[in-house]
C-alpha cells in the first residue's frame, strides 16, 4: 500500500522517480510535459506506483474500502498515470512539470480515478492513499518537489 508520511520530505522513503508510460524512457533531467501519461518508480525500493480495479474486493484499502494503490516490483499498464496541473500558470510557464506545482494524478486503466490521500490515519500514523473521485477535492492534489 502507498502511504503519505507527513509534510516533511524524507529523502530515503518519499522520493519517486518519474518514468515514461509503458516503459518509454524518460532520462534523468528531461522535462516532463503536463497532461502526459507517466509512471513513478520508488527510489528506495525500485517498485512502481500501481493500482487496479476493485472488482476483486481484496483490492480495496483497509479503512476506506476504496480503490487500492500499492507498489509492485513488475512493470505493467496498471502503473500508468495522467498528470495534470492545478495551480495557476504564470508567464514563465513552460508546459512542463515544475517544482512547487500542485498536480493531480489519474489512474489510466480504471476510468482515471484520482490518487487520493485520506485524513484517516493507519495504525502507524501514516495516511491511507487510494484512488477516488474526479480530482477536484483537496485530497486529490499533490505538490511536486523536484530534487537533484
Amino acid at each position: 500500500m502507498v502511504i503519505c508520511n507527513g509534510q516533511e520530505i524524507d529523502l530515503k522513503n518519499d522520493v519517486w522517480i518519474v518514468i515514461g508510460a509503458n516503459d518509454k524512457g524518460i532520462n534523468e533531467g528531461d522535462l516532463v510535459s503536463l497532461n502526459n501519461i507517466i509512471g513513478f518508480k520508488h527510489q528506495a525500493t525500485g517498485c512502481y506506483l500501481h493500482s487496479h480495479d476493485t472488482n476483486n474486493h481484496e483490492r480495496v484499502t483497509p479503512i476506506s474500502k476504496q480503490q487500492q494503490v500499492t507498489m509492485c516490483s513488475d512493470r505493467s499498464f496498471d502503473d500508468d498515470w495522467l498528470i495534470r496541473r492545478y495551480n495557476l500558470t504564470t508567464s514563465y510557464d513552460t508546459g512542463h512539470l515544475m517544482s512547487g506545482d500542485i498536480i493531480g494524478l489519474f489512474h489510466i486503466n480504471t476510468n482515471k480515478s484520482a490518487l487520493y490521500s485520506h485524513a484517516v490515519l493507519l495504525g502507524d500514523e501514516s495516511q491511507e492513499v487510494s484512488c477516488y473521485g474526479d480530482g477536484i477535492e483537496k485530497n486529490n492534489k499533490w505538490r511536486i518537489e523536484l530534487i537533484n
